[in-house]
């Protein structure tokens, strides 16, 4: 059974070797210094000298390591004249360290390794673009978000404070973190393809903020009667759901059972929605090139102490009023922020103060004023054939998960 496991590990480097070298090859407009056949015989190297160092002589692995460094600079200075850059050397000594991991019995790591590293290689004319299209403030917001995970979060006490015990700062900014990534995420991907059309922009805006999303496009209505308005809200409203189902995955698993029915089915419906009237309309194509750098540091420091308040809060109305404190608090913080009660309480269902049944019934009554804070914004700003529309949207909501509640849990 060892030598079986030790052939399989075998075949294993060498197929994660083979797709790296297959898009090195794939790239390469001539001769080079490691294509198909090269790559994968780097990661057998890896292997195998781990192999040894394990069984037989410890400096196996240090001697074959530094020999394939030693031919990777050789190889740099002769290419150094043509100025392409060290990608291909950096990318084999990735690729021996990938059948160490193997050896190691790091599959999943090895796999996920070799699998982003054959990405990122395969993506150079695109990163390129998008980094050449870079604003100042966009540098400035990457180096404030890394020092927010880098150097924040690995010094704070991971500890609870105060009444209820409701203060852990390490938990907190661990909240803050999640969003503030899928915020930037969201920015990323609108910077990089979500100017090409309303319906991208509604769908990568609803990462960032499915109200941000309604605000805007209600306001343009006013200077665009575009269908594509009406899909892009629609689409944002969607992915603000699938955000809702993943969320509470980050702070605790067993709640995705919970909130996997009433919210699939629910996007299910919007999605059916936005194909039918998109292939009315699908030649309506209307370019919008307004996007805004979301993520700042008084942005962040606002959602972490709203986060805090409405743990607080969630606390003290649960301890006092039981579950019916803790609803009311979701209707009202829902108007502010979804996925801060989403978190909340979903930490609280985690540590036992509620119920997993509990803090679904919270997380959907908070959706649901915050459909009616974003009609809202559609009554105000918008034309009335958008408000004709997003009503539908916000009747189809409100009396879906009233009837969810009804049959379901309540």
């Amino acid at each position: 059974m060892e030598e079986f496991d030790i052939l399989y590990k075998i075949i294993f480097s060498i197929g994660l070797g083979f797709i790296v070298g297959l898009e090195r090859e794939y790239k390469a407009k001539e001769d080079i210094f490691a294509g198909v056949r090269t790559y994968p015989l780097i990661s057998l190297l890896g292997f195998l000298s781990s192999y040894i160092s394990d069984q037989y002589w410890q400096g196996a692995v240090y001697i074959s390591f530094l020999a394939v460094a030693i031919f990777t600079v050789f190889n740099f200075y002769l290419e150094y004249s043509k100025d392409k850059g060290i990608t291909t050397e950096i990318s084999v000594l990735i690729t021996f360290l990938i059948g160490v991991l193997v050896y190691h019995n790091q599959l999943y790591i090895s796999g996920f390794v070799a699998i982003t590293l054959m990405f990122i290689l395969a993506i150079k004319k695109p990163l390129e673009n998008f980094a050449k299209n870079l604003y100042y403030e966009d540098i400035i917001s990457i180096v404030k978000f890394l020092a927010l995970t880098a150097l924040i979060y690995p010094i704070l006490p991971d500890r609870y404070f105060g009444p209820f015990e409701f203060f852990n700062p390490k938990e907190i900014w661990k909240v803050v973190i999640i969003v503030a990534v899928i915020d930037f995420i969201g920015y990323i991907l609108l910077r990089w393809k979500g100017q090409k059309s309303l319906l991208m922009v509604g769908l990568l805006g609803g990462l960032i903020s499915s109200t941000a999303v309604t605000y805007d496009f209600s306001k343009l209505s006013k200077q665009i009667n575009s269908v594509n308005l009406y899909l892009g809200i629609v689409l944002a409203w969607l992915v603000m759901n699938l955000r809702v189902m993943l969320l509470p995955v980050f702070v605790n698993v067993n709640m995705f059972m919970y909130i996997l029915p009433p919210f699939f089915i629910l996007s299910v419906i919007y999605a059916l929605i936005i194909f039918r009237d998109f292939s009315k309309h699908r030649d309506e194509i209307t370019e919008y090139k307004q996007v805004e750098n979301p993520f700042s540091i008084i942005s962040v420091l606002q959602f972490g102490l709203i986060y805090t308040f409405i743990m607080f809060l969630a606390k003290v109305l649960s301890f006092y009023y039981g579950h019916t404190g803790l609803y009311i608090l979701s209707l009202i913080s829902g108007v502010i922020d979804v996925d801060a009660i989403t978190l909340s309480v979903s930490n609280m269902a985690k540590s036992g103060t509620i119920s997993e049944i509990s803090a679904t019934i919270a997380i959907i009554l908070a959706v649901i004023s915050n459909s009616f804070f974003k009609y809202f914004y559609v009554v105000i700003f918008g034309e009335s054939w958008l408000k004709k529309k997003m009503i539908k949207i916000l009747v189809i909501t409100i009396g879906y998960f009233l009837i969810y509640l009804t049959i379901h849990i309540i």
